[in-house]
């Protein structure tokens, strides 16, 4: 409680400094009272990717756009439900990962953070954003395509989404609520609360609770795999003078998982130990299994709160901008079996962590219209993390069986391969990072425009893992020596380019962009022949686009091509004979293709978002990876020392199908009196995705179209509001990632692979009802 009080104490300090050393004088503030509401026919979409309010068509990069009004029609509720509506998005892997034009990763190691940075309300989460708030209360998305560490920082090499929520209003009391009730258990809760409290001043409280479809049924203990969202925000804005606007915000979230399995397995070889095992518990392995039988529980609760000060002021025409922020993140875990089966080969595999960051942002932005217009400022972020993994088994006790016992043949010593092996590592990292950053735009006439952007900034991360045997064991599964490293690290990344109007509603634009994302410390698998040591990430980012205006302004074109190299790609891959996730750079990957997107409504009663994304994005030569399981040396497999490993180079990179299309519309028509009717379509479909770097047939997804649909009627006004809705329509089963089955080849299988399954992976239907008071 007195960190938070500390934390409270330095926000409201930092607000309170920035207000005093701004006159109330000049234009005004860029945080405004308006709520986002649904747009006429010709009202412009307005968007934040350069840090100041700015028409789409008017922004110099790849931007998908997403309302909040849409986000609640096709039931996203997580960052990751994003990938539904976005072309470019994707997941990089296993557990939260992202990627953008296949780019991206998410690494076990502690100190390590993602490629693609998640922004709330002006704050970049960081290492926090494997696990962002719910999505509920938003005005809307944007997932910004390429890299933009220019303005938003270290962990951005790949894109960011930007996410904004609705402020409060300062005229009107009101009360919403929105809720969905649909097959397999699934539950969606929302609402909203806006209350006036001055001319000048509102608060907005906002509530989300969700439950999603149960999937991965556990045979043993009869449960299904159920995860619980529960979320809360408040945001208080006040505008003192007509020059100055105070916003402050709190949000607050916690995530269960309970029941069921972590994951499924979908091929394994017949006959083998961990094939018996399964089929004794009644598991049918298969493409489209989403059974499992664990023994040893599956509990885990992750929580999550921030708060952050927001001031910005005019001064003389410019606005100077304070953003204060702290978040913290703690998962707990309670029962983790990762076995796969009801024998304990690794009932425990549990990883709790408590992340604190804090991070403060001073920004000058001049008004538009002169002969530059720019944003400058200084960025400063510190991150302090603790963390425990315990993975704890039976894991050898299978190896005498064939005569693997490492610790000898005789029936002594085998027996040693019965006692639990495991270790209990400790880990902790400090990481602080402080930039100064500027972007512009020189407008050398009313219709040619040079960019330029920069930023210079400083990285230091420090990590130390040490680890002990847990009670009663004979080796550790990891090593236990102790792990200490650090890396500093000073950069300076930039952006150049150009834009030209060719005529009013039509606009072409080119950049280069030299990103950058921080370095790591491998902090969990560090030593021998695993580099300690991760290196900065950095992106050569080429891009060159047409957006055009059309139907009298009614809908909104975009097409780009890029190219984009990149050094020192930060990646993981499983290496199933130690059982463990190996962390490190590939020397290069590239990407390259071609994106389309349409936003907008074309005729009265018709709204449109779609977009198309073609991706040839492959690893470059010299990435070493271990070989997949069954993989043989005509598929590329060669013995290097005294492993087996593949050069990935060439084959396409982990999480990024070659083709994405998304579409959503929605048709509206009064059908009497003061009730309209609508229905919506929407559909997703992702062409054949690999989820390992080596050559594996089996470790990849099918080609596959995803459809929702809903009906419905609602008054004119807004205010009441019911539907039926359908996602999967055709239930087909598409899992959301592969991978090799941990613990397979202890169980005497030498190839199997497991699969997580979404919430979209079987059909649900339900029943949707909104209200407004």
């Amino acid at each position: 409680m007195m960190k938070v009080f500390q934390t409270l104490t330095t926000l409201a300090a930092s607000t309170a400094l920035t207000a005093i050393a701004a006159p109330a004088i000049g234009q005004t503030a860029q945080v405004t009272s308006s709520v986002a509401g649904e747009p006429d026919e010709t009202s412009d979409i307005i968007v934040t990717a350069n840090k100041r309010e700015e028409r789409l068509q008017d922004v110099p990069i790849s931007v998908t756009v997403l309302s909040g009004d849409q986000l609640v029609k096709q039931n996203i509720t997580q960052v990751t439900d994003l990938t539904r509506s976005t072309p470019a998005l994707n997941t990089a892997g296993p557990f939260g990962a992202l990627s953008i034009r296949g780019v991206g990763s998410l690494s076990f190691a502690r100190s390590a953070e993602g490629s693609v940075g998640i922004v709330v309300d002006g704050v970049a989460l960081a290492n926090t954003s494997s696990n962002p708030p719910q999505l509920f209360d938003v005005a809307r998305v944007e997932v910004l395509e390429g890299p933009q560490g220019t303005l938003f920082g270290r962990n951005s090499s790949a894109g960011v989404v930007n996410i904004v929520t609705n402020a409060p209003n300062f005229t009107t009391l009101s009360l919403s609520a929105h809720a969905d009730i649909a097959t397999r258990n699934q539950y969606i809760a929302q609402a909203v609360v806006n209350v006036p409290i001055a001319a000048n001043a509102g608060l907005r409280v906002s509530g989300a609770y969700s439950q999603s479809p149960q999937n991965q049924y556990n045979r043993f203990d009869d449960s299904y795999l159920r995860t619980r969202g529960r979320s809360g925000r408040a945001r208080f804005l006040w505008e003192p003078t007509p020059d100055i606007a105070i916003n402050l915000i709190g949000d607050y979230s916690k995530f269960t998982v309970k029941g069921g399995v972590p994951w499924t397995v979908y091929t394994s070889t017949p006959g083998s130990l961990l094939s018996r095992r399964l089929a004794s518990c009644g598991v049918t392995v298969g493409l489209e299994n989403q059974q499992g039988c664990t023994d040893g529980g599956n509990d885990t609760a992750t929580e999550v709160y921030g708060f952050s000060g927001q001031v910005d002021a005019t001064i003389g025409g410019l606005t100077l901008t304070s953003i204060s922020a702290y978040r913290s993140y703690q998962s707990f875990a309670y029962r983790t079996d990762v076995d796969s089966v009801p024998v304990n080969r690794l009932n425990t595999n549990s990883s709790p962590t408590n992340v604190r960051n804090f991070s403060q942002e001073f920004r000058l932005t001049s008004p538009k219209g002169g002969l530059i217009d720019y944003v400058g400022g200084l960025y400063y972020f510190d991150s302090k993390l603790d963390g425990v993994n315990t993975q704890n088994g039976n894991i050898l006790a299978d190896l005498p069986l064939i005569g693997a016992c490492p610790f000898g043949a005789s029936a002594f010593l085998a027996s040693l391969c019965a006692r639990p092996a495991g270790q209990i590592q400790t880990t902790s990292s400090i990481t602080t990072s402080y930039a100064a950053f500027a972007n512009a735009t020189i407008n050398l006439s009313p219709a040619l425009r040079v960019l330029l952007g920069a930023r210079y900034g400083h990285e230091d991360v420090a990590a130390r893992t040490t680890a002990v045997l847990v009670p009663g064991a004979l080796t550790g599964i990891l090593g236990i020596a102790p792990i200490n490293g650090t890396i500093e690290d000073t950069y300076f990344s930039y952006r150049v380019g150009a834009q030209f109007d060719m005529t009013r509603d039509v606009m072409l634009y080119g950049t280069y962009t030299k990103g950058y994302k921080g370095p790591s410390v491998n902090d969990q698998t560090g030593g021998g022949a695993i580099p300690l040591l991760v290196q900065p990430e950095i992106p050569h980012a080429s891009e060159i686009g047409v957006k055009a205006d059309l139907f009298d302004r009614r809908l909104t074109a975009s097409i780009a091509g890029y190219y984009n190299r990149v050094d020192n790609f930060q990646a993981q891959f499983f290496n199933p004979s130690v059982s463990a996730f190996i962390f490190g750079n590939a020397p290069k990957l590239v990407t390259k293709g071609v994106s389309v997107s349409l936003l907008g409504r074309p005729m009265r009663g018709l709204t449109l978002n779609a977009g198309v994304l073609y991706n040839d994005a492959k690893y470059g030569n010299g990435y070493l990876v271990a070989c997949s399981q069954g993989q043989t040396a005509a598929q590329g497999c060669t013995t290097v020392g005294t492993g087996r490993v593949d050069d990935a180079g060439g084959n396409r990179l982990i999480g990024a199908p070659k083709w994405k299309v998304t579409g959503f519309g929605e048709y509206a028509t009064t059908l009497s009196g003061a009730v309209q009717g609508f229905v919506q379509a929407d559909m997703a479909y992702t062409s054949r995705i690999n989820f390992e770097a080596a050559y594996s047939p089996l470790a990849t997804n099918r080609a596959a179209a995803i459809f929702g649909a809903r009906i419905g009627l609602r008054t004119d006004d807004n205010r009441y509001g019911i539907a039926v809705f359908g996602r999967n329509l055709f239930d087909t089963y598409r899992p959301v990632v592969r991978f090799a089955t941990p613990t397979a080849q202890q169980q005497l299988d030498p190839q199997s692979f497991a699969q997580i399954s979404g919430p979209e992976s079987r059909r649900t239907i339900g029943v949707s009802l909104d209200a407004k008071f």
